[in-house]
């Protein structure tokens, strides 16, 4: 029976993988699809770009994106005249795209900047080989500005598709916005020509973020979405009056921000109706009516997720009760050191409210231990007095300042957190970044100031963030946050890692943060490591 369970349960997931895998392909297939269709002013200045991004994943992902861009190229519609038939910019769009996916294949190993590379990759490989086709066909200088200006947006481009669908930029903590960003816009350019009866999928799309943007920021972002997307979509002779009509839109959608969703959905209604009357033909008035239908329709079943993605909550759904606070820590001083140059404390202030620090002293050994005890017991002393943390941070600058010598300087890491208020203010003077976990979703805080003592004051700014029960804020030291020391950006490492966490308990973080950290650093760690970890809750949810 055991070995029976086994294979069933190693067949369902070989399953489950397989069909993932397959709704990957089709996913990425169909993107590729939407980026060769996809034009801006007759100009086609995504195709190549996608392509070398292409070139930088996985198989066969990488390949179900170029046979979606080749479908792509050959059945979209509205190139720019100056190229000629329609046949030859699909065919040298399409031998474009090969050219710039086989060479950034073969050389992405060798690039030392990936975005620059990949950027002047893709504009040389664009314009030179339609500039082959151009000549072949003898155009006129018009034409060969036309290639200029569409190989330039592919070398701006480009940068942008590596970094939003690939690891080539190591920078990932906006990357799935962009790449929903991106997504969006492929589908708006590309498959903006389909229709849902009358109305373009194109204007429901555009409809759907800019009443999206209006309802979380107001009129004056929703009419400047509504320019931004009148230049996506469409033939250049309708620029002018579709960004009219897209940020009249959006700003009397956000001008009524204030109601709330039904006000947004007023706003938008009457600016709808208001613009009604510049449709002189029935069928494009149909299907602008259906497209504000849709559009009212789309953000209506999904406004609960919009309240959860811009923090919009109802305050009543928490409970009155304070936070409490779970405290979970590891240490480890350097190898070669007996004592540890890190210090930190937590303490309970008034009541409801928690100091976290942590410093981590100039040096090692000793002396380093020495100053940054200095700084936890000065911050404790004069924050239990009322005194906020920008002006605590300064006082201990000063009085580290004074002290004199090269090793009297070390960092302030602080966090004060209002258990009843349910916040936390964050200040760094010289500390690596903090780390806001909640569920999978980690926000990385960080704050560039020298460490306290170097010069006569400090810069410090102060961080507030929201706490929710189940959130873990993640406290540690450079000799953890860098320990890969080689990268472009050594702290990368813990963001990518606890992303994937999935325990909750604090003392089983701090422990595993700084375990990972130690092997990373080969079990002969070059400086002191500290990581100090918090998990906020309820009573019963910590108990």
């Amino acid at each position: 029976m055991g070995a029976e369970y086994v294979w069933l349960r190693h067949g369902i997931s070989g399953r489950w993988f397989q069909v993932r895998g397959a709704a990957l392909f089709l996913l990425y297939a169909v993107l590729g699809v939407a980026a060769g269709r996809s034009l801006i002013g007759g100009l086609a200045p995504f195709a190549v770009p996608l392509a070398v991004a292409a070139a930088f994943l996985a198989a066969p992902l990488d390949w179900a994106v170029v046979a979606g861009l080749m479908v792509g190229v050959f059945t979209r519609t509205g190139t720019a005249p100056a190229y000629g038939h329609p046949l030859i910019p699909a065919v040298g769009s399409a031998l474009a795209v090969a050219a710039a996916f086989l060479l950034a294949r073969s050389l992405r190993d060798r690039w030392p900047r990936p975005l620059l590379s990949g950027a002047l990759t893709a504009g040389g490989i664009n314009i030179l080989v339609k500039g082959i086709f151009l000549l072949w066909q003898g155009h006129e200088p018009a034409s060969a500005f036309s290639l200029i200006s569409e190989s330039a947006l592919v070398s701006l481009f480009t940068p942008v598709a590596l970094y939003g669908f690939t690891g080539a930029s190591r920078v990932k903590e906006r990357q799935k916005e962009l790449q929903a960003l991106l997504v969006l816009v492929f589908v708006m350019c590309g498959l903006g020509d389909l229709h849902i009866g009358p109305a373009a999928l194109q204007e429901v799309l555009a409809r759907i973020v800019l009443i999206t943007i209006a309802y979380g920021w107001g009129a004056g972002w929703g009419a400047g979405a509504g320019v931004i997307l009148g230049l996506l979509g469409g033939n250049l002779q309708m620029i002018l009056p579709r960004t009219g009509l897209y940020a009249g839109i959006g700003f009397f959608a956000g001008a009524l921000q204030g109601f709330g969703r039904t006000g947004v959905i007023v706003g938008f209604f009457l600016a709808s109706l208001l613009f009604s009357i510049f449709y002189g033909d029935p069928a494009a008035l149909s299907g602008h009516l259906l497209a504000s239908l849709l559009t009212v329709g789309v953000f209506f079943l999904a406004s609960p997720f919009l309240n959860h993605w811009l923090g919009r909550e109802k305050p009543g759904v928490l409970p009155d009760l304070p936070l409490e606070a779970e405290i979970g820590f590891s240490q480890r001083s350097k190898s070669t050191e007996s004592f540890c140059g890190d210090s930190f404390a937590v303490a309970h202030q008034s009541p409801g409210h928690l100091l976290l620090t942590v410093s981590d002293g100039m040096g090692a050994g000793v002396n380093a231990m020495r100053e940054s005890r200095i700084v936890v017991k000065l911050l404790e002393q004069i924050m239990s007095n009322g005194i906020g943390p920008e002006a605590a941070a300064g006082i201990v600058n000063t009085a580290l300042y004074l002290r004199g010598g090269e090793e009297s300087a070390a960092t302030i890491d602080l966090a004060a957190v209002d258990l009843e208020g349910r916040y936390i203010d964050l200040l760094k003077v010289g500390a690596p970044p903090s780390f806001l976990k909640r569920g999978h979703s980690v926000e990385m805080i960080r704050s560039s100031c020298w460490p306290a003592g170097i010069l006569d004051k400090v810069d410090a700014e102060v961080h507030r963030r929201q706490v929710l029960p189940g959130d873990i804020l993640i406290m540690a030291t450079d000799g953890v946050t860098e320990v890969e020391r080689e990268a472009s950006l050594p702290d990368n490492w813990l963001y990518d890692f606890l992303k994937s966490l999935s325990l909750d308990d604090a003392q089983a973080v701090a422990d595993l943060v700084l375990k990972h950290a130690l092997k990373a650093a080969g079990l002969q760690n070059r400086d002191d490591m500290t990581v100090l970890v918090a998990r906020f809750g309820d009573g019963q949810e910590l108990g």
